[in-house]
């Protein structure tokens, strides 16, 4: 379970970026991030073994520190064809719509409109 948990974090923070943000370029990148964050997602498991966190508000903190890592690293990373990464849009008022998170939907092979998409897609503003 402690390797389990910060993995699956962590995808789910790579697929959010990939679902609101899909113009995105670079197929190299899609390769070798997942690997890095899995590599992360080891490296988190064993410096918590070398140190004997079991539990404790301390491995909290560390898996906590290690999805903010990964939110920020991709974030600033992850190429886009306007040429700005996820974070550098948002921060000049570019938001995701329904209408990029149903072409997200589609790049990662899901249905934009079954059940569990649509409910996603209707989280964000239509323009």
């Amino acid at each position: 379970m402690a390797l389990i948990r910060p993995a699956v974090l962590a995808a789910l923070v790579y697929l959010i970026y990939c679902v609101a943000f899909p113009d995105g370029t670079g197929t190299v990148y899609h390769v070798i991030v997942p690997a890095c964050i899995a590599g992360g997602v080891v490296g988190l498991w064993l410096l918590r073994k070398l140190l004997d966190l079991s539990e404790g508000a301390l491995k909290i903190a560390l898996e906590a520190g290690f999805l903010i890592g990964v939110a920020l690293f991709l974030g600033y990373t992850l190429p886009q064809k306007s040429g700005k990464p996820p974070l550098t849009q948002w921060s000049e008022g570019v938001r995701p719509t329904q209408d990029s998170a149903r072409r997200g939907f589609k790049r990662l092979g899901l249905e934009p409109r079954g059940s569990v998409a649509s409910k996603l897609v209707g989280l964000l503003p239509e323009r």
